[in-house]
């Protein structure tokens, strides 16, 4: 924590200390006719100081005689600005020389108005117009006027505006200047992170993403994962579950490994390997998404799964700035499956289910008929779960001179869990200084600190609530007769419910938080400094050092009144993790534009280490409710634990940009990777990259069309390894086992694991071709992607026969492949001077295929689910066919089966359903991957108004139904409570679901369900105050917004889902919210 908290603090430390910077230091100099201009080096050279003046105002060339020994320097300046119109001020170690007041008075000084317009003539409102070279400047009123008072006669005024081309207008000879500005060419002209530097996307040879900092803040994610969701083409991203700070699952162009992680690479601020989560979504300015090999090859093996940018917001030259960005709202519940209630309950199995069996028997106790006939009835999710508040506030300062730019900023999050007692709270400090030490250093440091704490409660309570009888009663009073169950009165609950049953507790004992706690504290630190030298034009060199800490303790207690315990006394257990990584680049860059040629180069050398500590230990029968902190005080002592993993990368790197008339453009890549997880020999590997795009739209045949505003074709070829096993995978190590010694307990250690000595990269070639088009001015852009990527040598574990003693080793066994379309459509419908109407569309398909496994050795793994031809997240079972009808009676005891069992299709059609290896009639039914994923985004602005709205879609995606699969869609039992379904009976002849009492040796076969959905995922209504009102207020803007986020979800099926997205079935969840919110964005 000491550490921590001292690289938070160093920039600030740095800013602090430099204004403590000696001005007593003294200076010897001796110089006879010598430019004012060398004088000022020469005191430069010797000071430390350096001096920032326009040499318009500012006359540097006249020549002057000074001799001084051991002279401060108040004393040099003076002398040598002695009878001119010259003032200096002193700030840290700049010294600013302008001309002095009555100086300045004597230069001429106007006043000039204007009024800036787009292209179509609508005024323009919120255009800066600053004189150039000052901070000194205006922004343009409701009607695109503007007022400059006060400067200087051969000024030059600069016009700038988000989405329009900056203009530089001389005021020479002019007190009236109206602008008519022009629309940027969409996004071509933009800055896009490419790793180890940056290009405009225009240039740009591979295939990249972005989402800005407007798109990432209009959301308001909890996670800046989010903000990827449907608005980057070819980027899956799934939500983990829905709790309170609940993660996201990141692929980028499909699934790329069988046992291992397919996330993408995470930099944040030049911090590889860094957490999304971790981040204040508030402090992002831009997240760029490398996805093809080409653009991803400069991170060799790092960048196997593609690789997130993440730039955060840093100063910018100008007067300091303030902003603050809240919101408050409420997290309800909703799209909840609909459950029985207590006389439904009673019904099903009453009259329903004896009708149907008449040998049936449900046993009700005293109290649950009382209920029953009283018409009571419990909802026990409504008992554990309420709407919930949500909250988020961030201050920022940021500004800075040519010399030196900062930025600051503080955030809060408070995202409280519909089940109660559940939540997430985040704190985030970030600090960034850059500083122009003279014309050729420059230097910076980025700093970002993550405190958060996360409390779940018992990953029972929603499973208990849901399955537990609506009949029972919560309180102890409502018992008809106590003793019949056995029950007991825990501060006034009934535990036992009045229900006969002794699975389920009382589910609002269980989400009590003296009994049962799981809390998570993580503190998480991000830091890069860099020196960066220029020392010719053109060439300059870059060190940046990188450091990722992340402490993370998690402590669960589980008191007597748990279901883990059910009057034991307490467990608990308390485990710490430690992982910290330091990366060191050295970037050499040599850039040169000569005629019509353009050559950049670039040269890196990249060290990686991290190392992964844990610890553990847990207990029983502890006496107080002491949670994890008196273990010691337990009577037993159930496990302890402690490991250490460390791992290293060694990179050698270079990329080569060429442009030739600014029409053809060739990136050549090479990046050679060691890596200390894989096996001797086999450490070392390159990874080469090459992609050529023409600009076609610069060639005169294709501007005589008349057709495009813009047209680039790509092709590209990369390849990429992948080293994501387990560090010690190559070796074989111990673990510790019991032992008999003729009746006396000992233990030993045995062989563990097979180690694999041949173990080497996996490798992807990937090809990809694109093409970028616009039209009408760019008011239309679309930009179509195809990519192929075959992954080599995949890592697997791999099970070994039972004779060998050891369940698997990890190999190089298979072949994959992943391909795909992707689809970006930006359009500006409408534009005029008070509405505008603008639509994204993102569309991106891909089809992931096994073509080899265990060396073309076999092409069915059945107990990994794994099929050469089929997806790696294959679902394989029998094929549902229905239900058994009445009027199939005869057919269906062929097969064993009866009318309303789940009827599956006979493939082989020899009259009997089997697994056997040679007569196996189940298939593959699906997968879990999408067919296709897409996200529409309309934003709408009339006047001071803005609404947007966004809508995602994940389609072909099959699951095998976490809700149907978990006992709430089987009526043969009444111990929990079941799902509103249309069962089958002999009066109701449905195929929707089987029936209410016969055996079903085949229901996983209805259990496999489309889990498609649409999703309105957010609709924003925000407003801007008039800027007449807000100046009188001194501020500089003013939004407020409301906002909802997940109102509407469609699926087929509307009632077995908890949430498509990541198929719940309600164990280790929260229930699925919809959020709404109020916010303000202000800024001084």
């Amino acid at each position: 924590m000491k550490l921590t908290t001292f690289f938070f603090f160093v920039s600030t430390f740095a800013l602090i200390a430099s204004g403590t910077y000696s001005q007593n230091k003294t200076i010897t100099i001796n110089q006879e006719n010598a430019l004012i201009k060398d004088v000022l080096k020469e005191i430069e050279d010797q000071s430390g100081y350096f001096f920032i003046y326009n040499n318009e105002y500012v006359d540097v060339y006249r020549k002057i005689n000074i001799k001084a020994h051991n002279q401060t320097i108040n004393v040099l300046l003076d002398q040598i600005f002695q009878g001119q119109n010259v003032s200096y001020s002193i700030d840290q170690r700049r010294i600013i020389l302008s001309p002095s007041e009555n100086g300045w008075q004597t230069q001429q000084q106007k006043t000039v108005t204007g009024k800036v317009t787009d292209s179509s003539g609508a005024s323009l409102p919120g255009v800066s117009v600053v004189v150039k070279g000052t901070t000194n400047g205006t922004i343009t009123d409701t009607d695109g006027k503007y007022n400059l008072t006060n400067i200087p006669a051969d000024a030059m005024l600069v016009f700038s505006f988000v989405g329009m081309k900056m203009q530089e207008v001389s005021v020479t000879g002019k007190t009236i200047i109206n602008v008519k500005m022009e629309e940027e060419t969409i996004g071509i002209d933009e800055i896009v992170a490419i790793g180890y530097g940056s290009a405009k996307r225009k240039d740009v040879t591979g295939a990249v993403g972005s989402v800005k900092s407007a798109e990432i803040i209009r959301s308001n994610p909890v996670q800046p994962a989010k903000a990827l969701q449907g608005h980057v083409a070819g980027v899956n991203v799934n939500k983990v579950n829905s709790r309170p700070g609940s993660d996201y699952t990141i692929d980028i162009r499909g699934v790329h490994s069988i046992s291992y992680s397919s996330e993408p690479l995470v930099v944040i601020d030049g911090v590889m390997g860094g957490k999304l989560n971790t981040l204040n979504p508030s402090d992002i300015e831009t997240i760029d998404i490398l996805k093809d090999a080409s653009a991803t090859a400069i991170y060799g093996s790092r960048g196997a799964n593609g690789v997130i940018i993440v730039s955060t917001k840093k100063g910018k030259q100008g007067h300091s700035k303030i902003t603050y960005d809240g919101y408050i709202g409420v997290k309800m519940p909703t799209n909840l499956p609909d459950l029985m209630t207590a006389q439904d309950f009673y019904h099903a199995y009453n009259d329903v289910v004896k009708a149907e069996n008449p040998s049936a028997n449900p046993v009700w106790t005293a109290t649950e008929l009382a209920n029953v006939q009283a018409g009571k009835s419990v909802d026990w999710v409504d008992q554990v779960t309420d709407p919930s508040t949500q909250t988020s506030h961030v201050v920022s300062l940021s500004g800075g001179n040519e010399a030196t730019t900062y930025y600051f900023s503080t955030g809060y999050l408070n995202e409280k869990g519909n089940l109660l007692n559940t939540g997430y709270e985040r704190y985030n400090l970030k600090g960034s200084i850059d500083g122009k030490i003279s014309e050729k250093i420059k230097a910076g440091f980025t700093s970002y600190y993550t405190y958060s704490v996360l409390n779940l409660g018992s990953n029972e309570t929603l499973r208990g609530a849901y399955r537990v009888r609506p009949t029972g009663s919560i309180y102890y009073n409502e018992l008809v007769n106590p003793a019949e169950t056995n029950d007991k009165d825990v501060k006034g609950y009934a535990f036992w419910m009045g229900i006969k049953d002794t699975q389920i507790q009382n589910p609002i004992l269980e989400v009590a938080a003296e009994n049962y706690q799981d809390e998570t504290r993580v503190s998480n630190f991000l830091g890069n400094g860099y020196l960066e030298i220029t020392p010719m034009k053109g060439l300059s060199f870059k060190s940046s050092l990188s450091a990722s800490m992340f402490a993370s303790r998690r402590g669960e207690f589980r008191g007597a009144d748990s279901k883990s315990r059910l009057n034991k006394l307490p467990i608990a257990s308390v485990s710490s993790s430690f992982n910290s990584s330091y990366t060191w680049d050295n970037i050499l860059t040599y850039k040169k534009l000569f005629g019509l040629h353009d050559l950049n180069i670039t040269m890196a050398q990249s060290a990686m280490q991290e190392r992964l500590e844990t610890t553990g230990s847990a207990v029983e029968n502890l006496p107080y409710n002491s949670g994890w902190y008196a273990l010691n005080t337990a009577a037993l002592i159930t496990g302890v634990s402690s490991s250490l993993v460390e791992r290293s990368i060694l990179s050698f790197m270079g990329r080569v940009n060429y442009i030739f008339n600014e029409k053809y453009l060739l990136t050549l890549t090479g990046r050679y990777d060691g890596s200390s997880v894989l096996a001797e020999g086999n450490k070392w590997a390159f990874f080469p990259s090459a992609a050529l795009a023409w600009r076609a739209g610069e060639e005169p045949f294709v501007k005589d069309l008349n057709l495009f505003s813009d047209l680039k074709v790509r092709l590209s070829y990369g390849e990429v390894g992948n080293d994501v096993v387990s560090p010690y995978s190559t070796q074989a190590y111990l673990k510790k086992t019991a032992y008999d010694f003729n009746g006396v307990a000992a233990y030993g250690y045995t062989p563990n694991n097979i180690g694999n000595a041949d173990l080497k990269w996996e490798n992807s070639a990937e090809i990809n071709f694109g093409v970028n088009m616009g039209f009408l001015k760019n008011k239309i852009m679309v930009d179509l992607e195809y990519y192929n990527k075959k992954t080599n040598d995949l890592i697997q574990n791999v099970a070994l026969p039972t004779s060998l003693g050891f369940g698997s080793v990890t190999a190089n066994v298979g072949k994959l492949v992943n391909r795909g379309l992707e689809i970006t459509l930006n359009t500006v419908n409408i534009k005029n001077e008070n509405f505008s109407w603008t639509t994204n569309v993102n569309f991106s398909t891909n089809h992931n295929e096994i073509l080899e496994l265990y060396g073309g050795t076999v092409t069915r793994d059945i107990a990994n689910r794994l099929f050469v031809g089929e997806s790696l997240k294959a679902n394989y079972y029998y094929k549902f066919d229905g239900i058994w009808q009445t009027d199939e009676a005869t057919e269906a005891t062929k097969y064993g089966q009866i009318p309303g069992s789940v009827k599956v299709v006979d493939q082989i059609n020899d009259g009997k359903i089997s697994s056997a290896a040679n007569a196996d009639d189940r298939v593959v039914l699906g997968d879990e991957l999408p067919d296709w994923i897409a996200g529409i985004t309309n934003t709408l602005t009339y006047k001071n108004w803005d609404l947007s709205f966004f809508i995602y879609t994940r389609q072909g995606v099959q699951f095998k139904n976490a809700m149907l699969a978990g006992s709430f869609g089987e009526l043969g039992s009444n111990r929990y409570n079941k799902l509103n379904l249309n069962y089958w009976t002999a009066t109701n002849p449905t195929n929707d679901y089987f029936g209410v009492w016969q055996a079903n040796p085949y229901r996983e076969a209805i259990q496999y369900k489309d889990a498609s959905f649409w999703r309105i995922s957010n609709i924003t209504l925000g407003y801007n105050l008039p800027k007449t009102f807000i100046d009188r207020l001194h501020i500089g803007s003013v939004r407020c917004y409301l906002q909802a986020s997940n109102p509407f979800v469609f699926t087929k099926e509307n009632n077995i889902w908890m949430d498509p997205e990541f198929n719940s079935g309600v164990y280790t969840d929260d229930v699925p919210y919809a959020t709404y919110l109020f916010g303000v964005n202000l800024s001084f």
